[in-house]
């Protein structure tokens, strides 16, 4: 991938928790390790749990389970490194039960959050999330195919999302939490998404570069009137690099 070139800082970094999330290192890595060979031991029925991130107790299901939990919560240090600073509103794309949004929302990136996700329970988990930790007021969840159910009112100032990364490798591959065929969802995206954003706002996306390349987004976002003007390389749970990336663009 070509870096694209970049002129200035995205924003100015102040009013930001610098603390990362206390869960991350080492320990969850082990600990999503060990639940994956547990549900592979046992099948039993679906049990809802609840995870701490930052003094905000997300509930979810294990079947919900996804990079949001491990390589999701790389958002912190990326958003920082990248030089953002607190915004008005901000919303998570493909949020499931909101591991990343609601991490952001911790750390005081945002004042107030959006979240959406196609999947019922997903959504389920994230209102419930909400009402528990008492942030209802903060906090907007909608079931939504893409942006289609989101009311017009809606204005983000960022929006970040960890969407599927990769294109089916055959008519088996079902799961929409990694597959994208024809790259519909993020064509979708980017074509609608202008409406929501404010006066050059930001939507930061985590992609993988074993399943696409800057230039393989460049022209959905410059068709839906956005600008790509940075990229970052991720890292994962342990510090180490990865095969993420960051994908940043302005609208």
């Amino acid at each position: 991938m070509e870096k694209p070139k970049v002129e200035r800082t995205i924003f100015e970094n102040k009013n930001i928790n610098y603390r990362i999330l206390e869960m991350y290192g080492g320990r969850l890595l082990a600990k999503v390790i060990l639940r994956k060979l547990m549900r592979r031991i046992w099948k039993g029925p679906s049990v809802e749990r609840a995870i701490m991130y930052n003094g905000v107790l997300v509930f979810d299901k294990p079947e919900l389970h996804g990079e949001g939990m491990t390589v999701g919560q790389d958002f912190i240090r990326a958003l920082l490194e990248l030089g953002f600073r607190r915004c008005e509103r901000m919303f998570e794309f493909c949020a499931g039960p909101g591991y990343i949004g609601y991490s952001i929302l911790a750390n005081g990136f945002c004042e107030k959050l959006t979240l959406a996700d196609i999947n019922p329970f997903a959504v389920e988990m994230a209102k419930k999330t909400a009402r528990f930790n008492g942030i209802e007021h903060l906090v907007n969840v909608y079931q939504s195919d893409v942006l289609d159910q989101i009311p017009e009112h809606e204005k983000w100032d960022l929006v970040v999302g960890n969407p599927p990364h990769f294109l089916p490798r055959s008519p088996h591959d079902k799961n929409i939490k990694a597959f994208d065929p024809d790259w519909r969802v993020h064509k979708k995206f980017y074509a609608s998404v202008k409406c929501f954003m404010k006066p050059d706002g930001f939507i930061v996306m985590q992609e993988n570069i074993r399943g696409s390349t800057v230039e393989l987004f460049k022209p959905m976002i410059e068709g839906g009137g956005g600008e790509v003007v940075s990229w970052k390389p991720g890292i994962d749970v342990c510090g180490r690099g990865n095969s993420m990336y960051y994908l940043v663009s302005q609208w």
